[in-house]
């Protein structure tokens, strides 16, 4: 009985450990995508800052024309 018990256990500890590594690995990940949606959302943010500047000064350069 020992002897199955001292046979499973490097069995066992591997098992925990890749358990352990899954773990971390998917912690890292979702806070790469998180930090990633972050970043998404800042750059549509500037993008529309950016469109509504041009339509302004689209609309500055149409009543200098008239």
């Amino acid at each position: 009985m020992y002897e199955i018990a001292i046979a499973l256990l490097p069995v066992i500890a591997g098992i925990a450990g890749v358990w352990v590594n899954l773990n971390s690995t998917v912690a890292r990940l979702k806070s790469r995508v998180i930090q990633l949606e972050l970043e998404n959302n800042e750059f549509k943010n500037i993008a529309k800052e950016l469109l509504e500047s041009v339509h302004r000064l689209e609309i500055m350069i149409t009543k200098m024309q008239k």
